[in-house]
This record gives C-alpha cells, structure tokens and sequence, in this order.
C-alpha cells in the first residue's frame, strides 16, 4: 500500500477525478439507442425495462424450449430477430397489430395456445410481456442472448480455463494521445484517451487546497487541520504530494478509515441480534485488530488466512487467535428453538460472508448452494463451502460461552 506505485496512482486518479465525472456524465446522457431490426428506435428507459422486467421472465420460463439449444416448433425466442422471424405457425409477434400477435394469445391461453405449458404465468408477468410487445419488443442493441449450459460435475471447460480471473496478468499497450503535455504517468494517458475519443478536454487541475482537502478525506477520513493545509501550500519541493499522501498513510486514522469497509463487509456488530441482543463482550479485540492490519500494511492473503485459520498457522500468536474472532461476527441466537436448524443457519452465514470476500463479488450463495461454474473441481464435484465450515461453529451450550476471553 505504500509503495511509490500506490502514490503515482492516487496522484493520478485524484488530479483526472473531475474529467473522469465529466466522461460519466456525457456517457448516462438517456439518448434514444441506435436501431435494431426493422429501424426501429427505443430509448435508454425502454432497454432498461427489457432488461430488468422482461429478461428475467423470458430466462426462467421461455429459453429452455425457445432458446438457442433449442428451438420447439422451430420458434426462438432469444433475439428479437428470431422472435419478428418466428417458427412454424409464423411470427410470434405482430409489429402491426401486436394485440394479435401469437405470443400475447400463448401467455394468455387463447385458442388452443397455452405458453409456458406447465402453468400460466402470473398476472404481472404477463402485463409486463403485453407492455413489451405493445412498445414494439425493446431489445438491447445487437443482443442474442445464449444461455449457459448447466457444467455439472465440476467439468473444466474452455470457457471456465478462459475465464478473467484465471488468464495471466498482461500489461495493456499505453494509447496514443493528441495531448502528451498532459500525461505525467501512464494511467493518465488511458484516461486522455477516452476524453479525446468523446470530444472531450480535461478539467484544470484542481489547486493545492482542493488537492490536500480530497486526500486526507480519502485516506483518513477527517478534514485536514489549517497547520496540515498550510504545510502543505508552503512545500515547494516536486515530491509535496508524495510526501503529503506517506504522511496520511502513516496515521493511525488511515486504518480508522479503510477498517470500517472490511468491518462492514463482515457485518461486524457488537451484538448478537435476536430478542435479547446480548453483547459480544470482546467484538472490540476484532476491530481493533483490523485496524492495525490496515496500518501495518499486512499483505491481503495472510490477512485473509488470519481470520479463516489463525489458530491453526500461528496458534502462539495472540493476534492470529484474535483474527479467527471474525467466525463469531453474525447473528447469533443464544437460545434457539430448533438448534439443529440453528447450526445450519450457522454454516449459511459463515458461507454466505466469506465467498464473497475470498472468491470475488458474486452472488450470495455461489458456494453454499453449488459448485461456481469457473472453478474446475478434481474430484467431479466441488464440495460446497458448508461442509468446509463445519468445523467452525458458534457454541450455544451457554449464553456467552462463544465470548470468554
């Protein structure tokens, strides 16, 4: 973390953080999308709609027979293309008079038509997909959706050996900029480039105030003090910001700052949540020992070992024994009136917090309920991560046995 590479990137991503808005605004600007199909044209609100209402429903209850696998009566309906093309009885809609159109008769179980067969959609669903045939089929641009084919038994496949986290790290070609004046590192050219290629000039630079007010906010959290800022504006040597950015990552409220994301992310608390919401005596021990890693600049994976296994790689180290505090974390019912489902909700919460934090940002439960589908698995079945947190179970023998210290 303090290395010069962390300085020369805060430098940098602070000094372009003006332009960098500057791109997001130009780049949400709610312009009509290009055509697709038959020149029609929809709006950003329009694609939105087709992606968080519409999707869903043609996923769960269309593309396994109307997909790209498979195609029943010769219909698909993963693109709008196939679904204006349709299948053996013709088109599944009607630009013309949509009302009419087969798929609106199917869903609504008119005339012999019955879509999905196993059940009629719910009422909402097939107001949503009424809504979205009467607008004329909004469709993403140039989207064909293909669904995933079930990886069962933990197969490697070439797209799982292709996936991004297990490619070799490349560095990236720096890009060709018409102002090179304004590069100073190699991150900023990146960010030159796609101003340029929108039409877009930087933002001035901020000035000395702004510049010192924004990086102790960032790294401690607080405002500079009026000594701090004057320090600052009176240090004519080239490496100022350097030295200012060393000086902040050495306070003791750098790890205040940061320590609150990972106490988040944990769900730390200093109750246990329930009716009596009892107290987690010693909860202090945990966050403190967060905050320290952080100022120690400890390396991630060790951090990470600590608190999944620390009494078992340094178990004479107080500080490891005190990291494994992060399995005591959750909810805990002291008195639970189903103590085997108890233990099982346990596992869930243990399983449901940690995937995501050692694995990456995924959904809650990808390795609680089933082998994730990039990670190859040598024994033909990837064991769920319940069963590798049985081991760490929370007591319920006593109301604070889990809390001696």
């Amino acid at each position: 973390m303090k290395s010069r590479q962390l300085r020369a990137v805060a430098a940098a991503f602070l000094a372009a953080l003006p332009s960098l808005l500057a791109c997001a605004v130009s780049a949400t600007a709610d312009k009509p999308a290009p055509a697709i199909a038959s020149g029609k044209q929809f709006t950003a609100a329009q694609m939105a709609f087709f992606e968080k209402d519409v999707l869903p429903i043609l996923q769960a209850n269309c593309f396994k027979c109307h997909g790209a696998g498979k195609s029943r009566g010769g219909l698909r309906l993963n693109s709008r293309d196939t679904i204006l093309k349709g299948g053996d009885t013709g088109p599944a809609v009607s630009l013309d008079k949509p009302d009419e159109s087969l798929l609106l008769r199917a869903i609504h179980y008119k005339d012999n038509l019955q879509m999905p067969p196993g059940g009629k959609l719910p009422q909402k669903h097939i107001e949503t997909l009424t809504r979205w045939v009467k607008e004329g089929l909004p469709w993403t641009p140039g989207t064909t959706v293909v669904e995933r084919p079930d990886d069962k038994g933990g197969r490697i496949t070439e797209e799982s050996k292709n996936y991004w986290a297990y490619r070799p790290v490349q560095r990236p070609a720096v890009p060709a900029v018409k102002d090179r004046a304004w590069v100073r590192t190699p991150v900023d050219a990146f960010v030159l480039a796609k101003l340029e290629a929108k039409g877009l000039a930087p933002s001035p630079p901020a000035d000395r105030i702004a510049l010192v007010r924004r990086v102790t906010y960032d790294l401690t959290g607080l405002p500079p003090s009026p000594e701090a800022i004057d320090a600052f504006l009176k240090d004519d040597s080239p490496d100022a910001y350097e030295r200012l950015v060393d000086r902040l990552l050495a306070s003791p409220h750098y790890g205040e700052k940061w320590g609150r994301h990972w106490l988040d992310l944990v769900r730390f608390a200093e109750t246990n949540g329930y009716e009596r919401d009892g107290p987690k005596p010693f909860a202090w021990r945990y966050r403190d020992y967060v905050i320290k890693s952080f100022n120690d600049d400890k390396p991630y994976d060790r951090f990470l070992r600590e608190q999944l296994a620390g009494d078992e790689i340094d178990r004479d180290n107080p500080e490891a024994i005190i990291a494994t505090g992060y399995y005591r974390l959750g909810l805990w019912d002291d008195e639970p009136a189903d103590p085997p489902q108890a233990r099982a909700d346990d596992f869930d919460d243990i399983v449901a917090t940690t995937s995501p934090l050692a694995l990456q940002r995924h959904a809650r439960d990808i390795v609680a309920l089933q082998p994730h589908r990039h990670l190859p698995a040598q024994a033909g079945r990837l064991g769920t991560g319940a069963e590798a947190a049985r081991g760490a179970h929370r007591r319920t023998a006593g109301r604070h046995d889990a809390d001696r210290g």
